[in-house]
């Protein structure tokens, strides 16, 4: 249960915070990674704040992997090996690659096929789609 604290308030962390965070590069990616939430516009993701209203879909950052590369016997399978639990089948990978840029994936059937895709990428995010929706409480008079 504490794990899943940690995470969380990793998720939350303010850029004055993540400054000292080894994992975070000074790049496109350190805004995927302080936001829970982000859009799809001109094919990259793009953190997106909620003070602003849209229509199209969103995407809600739900678990993230380290991409490691290892050197394994010839017997053991060559494709994708997953260290701890594997990824939730309600979410989709958005790989974010060295350089910053992002992609968005069908499935992760789609990844464990090619995964040569993973050659240059940093960490892979697994999203759940979302939309945005207002929500009216009734006040107490």
């Amino acid at each position: 249960m504490k794990k899943k604290q940690e995470s969380v308030s990793q998720k939350n962390l303010t850029p004055e915070d993540a400054q000292g965070n080894d994992s975070l590069e000074g790049n496109e990616g350190e805004d995927l990674a302080l936001n829970d939430v982000f859009m799809m516009e001109n094919g990259r993701l793009r953190p997106f704040p909620m003070e602003e209203y849209t229509s199209s879909t969103l995407y809600e950052i739900a678990e993230s992997f380290e991409v490691q590369c290892r050197l394994v016997k010839p017997d053991d399978p060559g494709s994708i090996l997953y260290e701890g639990k594997r990824p939730s089948k309600k979410t989709v990978p958005a790989i974010l690659k060295k350089d910053g840029e992002t992609l968005l994936l069908d499935s992760w059937a789609g990844l464990e096929e090619d995964p040569s895709r993973l050659a240059d990428v940093r960490e892979v995010l697994g999203v759940v789609p979302v939309k945005q929706v207002f929500v009216l409480k009734r006040k107490d008079q």
